[in-house]
């Protein structure tokens, strides 16, 4: 790079990895000098990393990142009220967005970061067979789905209409997925990592978890939430991919008709 401040600050043979990389190291060696040489140094490491990552890895972490920020906000007992309103959903309440919202929600640090480890263990490859925007839209639609069969379902035991949040319904379609991508992958559950078996064993055996939990009205998690989110990904891998290449395909066509 050919840039000085650059040079002075990452050395003569430095090589972005792509353009935008590139700008980005221009614009945290441009930085004021009172801005400590270590800490952009650090900043420069921190980027190497992350445009070394594909761009369905970035993705997943930009979910992450997203709940975090949400899961900080619920931390802030000022903006509570505010939480409880726009980013759980409750199925008596009237609104539809946070089927949506709720998605990215998490008030306790166990089930955040629960979350967050599953999203970027099973996430990943399927991002990148994906894509960044086809998994961002899957994803969404996941925890939509997962929050819609919660919302339609619990009513037919009262006891359950419950407020919830958390992306498990949307994890759950993202593990869904990589059992149809990888059917052979080796996992090991978290409370048996003694016993290793493949994802197309376990993640049926915790789906029939669910589905007692569902029939049996336990409250521990929202199980329909998990079976909703779970067989969509599953439906989704099946049948929703193609659909959705022949979108883009449409897509693109008209664009080039128009052009």
């Amino acid at each position: 790079m050919s840039d000085p401040s650059v040079q002075r600050l990452v050395g003569r043979t430095y090589r972005a990895l792509s353009e935008s990389h590139a700008k980005m190291i221009r614009r945290v060696a441009r930085l004021p000098e009172w801005v400590p040489n270590e800490l952009k140094r650090t900043i420069v490491a921190l980027s190497d990393k992350w445009y070394q990552l594909s761009r369905g890895t970035q993705c997943v972490y930009a979910i992450v990142g997203l709940n975090a920020v949400v899961f900080g906000m619920w931390q802030v007992p000022r903006l509570l009220p505010f939480m409880i309103r726009r980013f759980l959903h409750d199925p008596r309440s009237g609104l539809s967005y946070t089927m949506l919202t709720s998605t990215f929600s998490h008030r306790e640090i166990w089930h955040f970061m629960f979350n967050s480890i599953a999203l970027v263990s099973f996430g990943s490859s399927v991002a990148d067979v994906m894509g960044a925007e086809h998994f961002t839209a899957f994803y969404l639609s996941a925890g939509v789905w997962s929050s819609l069969a919660s919302h339609l379902l619990a009513p037919l035991r009262p006891a359950l209409i419950l407020p919830s949040l958390g992306a498990s319904g949307a994890v759950y379609g993202v593990v869904g997925a990589t059992m149809m991508m990888f059917p052979r992958a080796q996992i090991a559950l978290i409370f048996l990592p003694f016993i290793p078996m493949t994802i197309s064993q376990a993640f049926p055996a915790l789906l029939a978890y669910d589905f007692v939990g569902a029939v049996l009205g336990w409250k521990t998690f929202n199980h329909i939430a998990h079976l909703g989110g779970g067989l969509y990904g599953i439906a989704y891998t099946e049948w929703g991919i193609e659909y959705w290449n022949k979108l883009v395909r449409e897509i693109r066509r008209r664009r080039q008709e128009k052009s």
